[in-house]
């Protein structure tokens, strides 16, 4: 028997944005108790890298992939693991922190646990959040080959007190100029529930026409 566990977080109106610039909205359109027909709602997202989403190479290039040119299938991943690197501060997550880690060479999503989603809620979430160096995109390709996509629990590739580098780190993850394979970035994803060993993940995205990244819902299966 299969179990399975939700690593996204639910879209509510107090959703944390990088640098706290974006809100989700969410507004009541018709109500049975009011009197009407049906429920329906309004959800308005001010920016498409808000709650958790997935980054693909249009974000950070003119002429990248966006998230409905890829097969359907890319959004399934068959080889999966979770990491645990507790971080607590504003660093940047290199090399030299994967040098004790055991991680298969074969794995397609790499899902970083640090620890920092106990802090969403708080501005620290967003203004003190860790992030990714740029050289740790090339030591991920050549250390794991067949990695598609890496996720994690803060807001953002790109730390809010690191953010020169944080451009360079998405442009290296997702839009090399060296002609490397693009590796996706999941960002703000909840992993607390997350298990040691996972048979399969789906990241189902919101399909959009111009998807440089979109909200996703993420499904572990275990």
């Amino acid at each position: 028997m299969s179990n399975f566990v939700l690593l996204s977080h639910i879209l509510k109106q107090d959703t944390p944005s990088y640098g706290n610039r974006d809100k989700v909205i969410i507004r009541v359109n018709s109500s049975i108790k009011a009197g009407e027909t049906a429920n329906s709602s309004c959800l308005v997202l001010s920016n498409n890298h808000i709650g958790t989403h997935v980054d693909v190479p249009r974000h950070f290039s003119i002429d990248g992939k966006r998230t409905i040119d890829y097969p359907i299938g890319d959004y399934v991943f068959e080889k999966c693991q979770v990491i645990d690197l507790p971080k607590t501060n504003a660093c940047l997550i290199g090399p030299n922190d994967f040098d004790s880690t055991d991680i298969d060479s074969g794995i397609e999503l790499l899902l970083i646990r640090t620890g920092y989603e106990s802090l969403r809620g708080q501005d620290a979430y967003w203004n003190d959040n860790p992030g990714l160096a740029p050289e740790l995109a090339d030591y991920l390709r050549e250390r794991f080959p067949n990695l598609r996509c890496v996720g994690f629990d803060f807001i953002s590739v790109t730390s809010w007190k690191h953010r020169a580098e944080g451009r360079l780190a998405h442009k290296a993850f997702l839009a090399p100029e060296n002609g490397s394979k693009e590796i996706w970035a999941i960002e703000d994803m909840s992993l607390k529930d997350a298990p040691t060993i996972i048979k399969r993940v789906v990241v189902a995205p919101l399909m959009v026409e111009d998807g440089n990244g979109t909200a996703v819902t993420v499904i572990a299966e275990y």
